[in-house]
């Protein structure tokens, strides 16, 4: 695929996520698709991903992804995003200990790069700002 059509890719799958179309969203993950964020343990296959990301919809249930520029080289995309969202659940900090929902709204900057390959996501690596994130949060 073109760096044009891996692009566009990326902008499907954030649209689905937007939309809470999980069956679309997963459908653009290889089924052996990984993913990584720092300090976090890997996750590996498309059902794994998709727990991840709806599992933090319990935390930040109101979450929408917004790409501010993305730019790509062979079959690598790379993208920073906005996300904007409520705190209304538990949410786990990194020191073990839990945050009871603020209902503060929060946005949070990401950077990613996704691997594709046929048209699916093979890899997949997130990074976001988390003591902003924690800092807003209060």
């Amino acid at each position: 695929m073109s760096v044009k059509q891996n692009l566009e890719l990326v902008d499907r799958m954030w649209a689905s996520y937007n939309a809470r179309d999980w069956d679309r969203f997963g459908e653009m993950h290889a089924e052996s698709a990984r993913m990584n964020e720092p300090g976090l343990k890997p996750y590996r296959g498309r059902d794994a991903i998709l727990k991840s990301y709806q599992g933090m919809l319990t935390v930040f249930p109101d979450t929408k992804m917004k790409i501010v520029r993305a730019f790509g080289q062979d079959d690598m995309v790379c993208f920073e995003m906005l996300a904007s969202a409520t705190h209304k659940g538990p949410l786990v900090a990194p020191d073990g200990k839990t945050i009871p929902p603020t209902n503060k709204r929060v946005q949070v900057e990401i950077v990613a790069i996704a691997k594709v390959r046929d048209g699916k996501i093979i890899e997949f690596h997130e990074s976001y700002d988390r003591l902003g994130l924690m800092a807003q949060l209060g």
